[in-house]
């Protein structure tokens, strides 16, 4: 799909950042009905915080967004395979779709 390679793109724009800020170069885009409800690339050295990862905090905007933990219907695009922990949360958010 032409809009998978757009959003991918985005993903890796901000995985471009995470590396720019000396942190593993990992970004993530949340969509829903072809909209960004979350996008984010990897904070940990930054915020000093083992769970901020390019998922959760793209997980944690869009459910801000939905105002809802469940995700139905959206598409996270991930740069890389998420770890254990991501991967949990997006099943527990109920995502519908991941694209790596």
């Amino acid at each position: 799909m032409e809009s998978d390679e757009h959003f991918m793109k985005v993903a890796l724009d901000c995985a471009r950042i995470a590396e720019d800020n000396c942190d593993v170069p990992i970004g993530a885009v949340i969509v829903c009905k072809n909209q960004i409800i979350g996008k984010a690339y990897n904070q940990r050295e930054q915020l000093k915080d083992p769970t901020a990862h390019a998922e959760i905090i793209a997980l944690t905007q869009a459910a801000a967004f939905l105002e809802s933990w469940r995700l139905n219907g959206c598409t996270m695009y991930v740069t890389l395979e998420p770890c254990p922990m991501c991967a949990g949360a997006l099943v527990l958010a109920r995502m519908e779709r991941a694209q790596l």
